[in-house]
């Protein structure tokens, strides 16, 4: 299994496309948690129903992915972008994937982009928008039963993926 958080949600689809291309190893789930996975839109043209007031601010998420790749040029691959463009294209046989978005953080429509792209390989086990909660609400918030909920579902999925 394979799982991360923001870009640990990024570094996570990565590796399951590594994995894919190279053979193995096998994953049994991909979980996306709030993933960036198109670096090459700039965050300013990434749209947030929250406006001014959304979590990711357009400056953080040019910090971010400069600090991730410094080099415009280079998030453009697969790995760093695979919503974006003909990127996911080839995917057929990955391992399937729980994508976890907020429904106010900018990079939900990235994920769900994605989401699609794997639903048509048939390798989505499920696009899963948390409702009224921005990008970070599960560190960054008291959404504890959000949170918990969430994290509950999450864990069904993985016991499902790993069961014998």
């Amino acid at each position: 299994m394979r799982r991360g958080q923001s870009a640990g949600g990024s570094l996570s689809a990565a590796a399951a496309r590594l994995a894919l291309e190279g053979g193995g190893p096998s994953i049994a789930l991909q979980v996306l948690h709030y993933p960036p996975l198109d670096l090459v839109t700039a965050t300013k043209d990434k749209h947030s129903p929250s406006g001014a007031k959304a979590v990711l601010k357009p400056w953080m998420g040019e910090v971010f992915d400069t600090a991730y790749i410094p080099d415009r040029a280079r998030r453009t691959d697969r790995l760093a972008s695979p919503a974006w463009g003909a990127n996911a294209d080839g995917i057929e046989g990955i391992a399937p994937a729980l994508i976890v978005t907020a429904e106010y953080d900018r990079l939900r429509d990235e994920a769900w982009q994605y989401a699609q792209k794997l639903d048509a390989v048939g390798a989505l086990a499920e696009y899963y928008e948390v409702p009224d909660v921005d990008h970070g609400y599960n560190i960054m918030s008291n959404n504890a039963d959000v949170t918990r909920k969430v994290y509950e579902h999450i864990a069904g999925h993985v016991r499902r993926a790993t069961a014998p």
